[in-house]
């Protein structure tokens, strides 16, 4: 709809006023479009439906959830609920058809529009960003006592958001908080900044002000209300059955499904070149990657393929890239190991098993699901503790015995 909004506002020459004649002519047409009907009318087929509760961030959450939309849809009418911090609305989107969008500023909303349907199945698979994680949970409670049929409810475990707000665990100092703080979780809560901009803030924190109460509800919703818990790896499985014991019986490990790339053949060379993968943020370890540049001297290439900012001069930055050109751009690059440097315990990590599917040395941190894999990898190094200065040295022994 943009696409004819923008061709209709082309021939309007004065830019304040095209832009006010588009913001009107979008109002008008999605005033008449946000009808909850629109979404319900196209189920000709008549398809069980599957509320779908996810976030609107991107990244691995993003890719998985394409992944299981393209498995269910063909049996299943899948409506996705996120919650877009940007305009404050949640949207409920079609997705065998996402021009059928409906949106609400109002989180009961989405029940009164569940109670039209049968539902068959609920997804809880993300709710980092949401104003208020427990309000959802609440909603989901009364959208399946309400059904005719109870529906099946699946919390998928992409994060630690049911276990703290700080949904991958790093406490207020900046560490993994190994589900204890010195001084209490409470303290730490106190003291923990989500973003720095403070309106990012408040919404990651998603309403929470105590740590004890946020986990009495995640612990009565996955004990009582949630039919089974999804992890991605048993590293996983053992931090949430470490915070909440009794959903043991619930849990089920289903890795995820990765891509199959070709055994890279690195040409011989004498300098020692070492990736890291993705978009790098802190979490993502960058400043562990930033310490180790201080470190390095001419006869060692970091090189982040993908992105990092701000990055050191020293660190070469490929850019963005296609999974499937990744053993192209190892031979290119003559990368000799991969570094997965995340601070915090990762559900599961693609990056770790790219590497891992191209045949070349894999280092990580000992926590969360790349340790787990990298544990029983002839080609793998896990670091014990993160002191970047240590790991480097410890780094370039292990390509040394790798080129030996």
């Amino acid at each position: 709809m943009n696409r004819w909004i923008n061709i209709a506002c082309v021939w309007i020459p004065i830019p304040s006023i095209r832009r006010r004649f588009r913001v009107a002519l979008y109002h008008r047409w999605f005033d008449r479009q946000n009808n909850p009907n629109v979404l319900l009318n196209n189920n000709t087929d008549k398809k069980p439906y599957i509320l779908w509760f996810d976030h609107a961030l991107g990244g691995g959450t993003e890719t998985y959830s394409k992944r299981q939309f393209n498995k269910l849809q063909n049996k299943f009418e899948i409506l996705r609920i996120q919650y877009r911090p940007r305009n404050k609305r949640f949207h409920i989107t079609r997705v065998q058809n996402k021009n059928h969008l409906y949106t609400t500023a109002q989180a009961t909303d989405i029940q009164q529009f569940a109670h039209q349907i049968n539902i068959d199945k609920i997804v809880v698979n993300n709710l980092v960003g949401y104003p208020n994680a427990l309000d959802i949970l609440h909603i989901i409670k009364n959208i399946a006592a309400t059904q005719y049929i109870r529906p099946h409810i699946s919390v998928r475990g992409h994060d630690f958001q049911s276990i703290c707000p700080s949904f991958n665990l790093i406490n207020c100092d900046g560490a993994y908080c190994k589900l204890n703080y010195k001084t209490g979780c409470e303290n730490c809560w106190k003291r923990k900044i989500m973003a720095t901009n403070p309106t990012a803030n408040a919404t990651l924190k998603s309403g929470a002000t105590s740590i004890k109460i946020w986990q009495q509800n995640w612990r009565n919703f996955l004990e009582q209300s949630a039919d089974e818990i999804v992890v991605f790896s048993d590293a996983i499985k053992d931090i949430f059955v470490t915070a909440y014991p009794n959903i043991k019986n619930k849990i089920v490990v289903i890795p995820h499904e990765t891509q199959n790339l070709r055994h890279v053949k690195i040409p011989k060379h004498k300098k020692i070149n070492l990736a890291v993968l993705g978009n790098i943020s802190w979490q993502k370890g960058a400043n562990v990657i930033r310490e180790m540049a201080q470190h390095i001297d001419k006869n060692i290439n970091i090189i982040i393929i993908g992105n990092m900012r701000p990055a050191p001069k020293n660190i070469r930055i490929y850019g963005r890239y296609k999974t499937d050109d990744l053993p192209r751009i190892m031979e290119k690059q003559k990368i000799d190991a991969v570094f997965i440097p995340s601070v915090w315990p990762e559900t599961f990590s693609y990056t770790t098993s790219e590497a891992m599917s191209m045949g070349l040395p894999v280092i990580c941190f000992d926590m969360g699901a790349p340790a787990e894999r990298v544990k029983h990898y002839a080609k793998g190094l896990v670091l014990k503790t993160i002191n970047p200065p240590e790991n480097l040295n410890e780094i370039i022994e292990f390509i040394a015995r790798q080129k030996l």
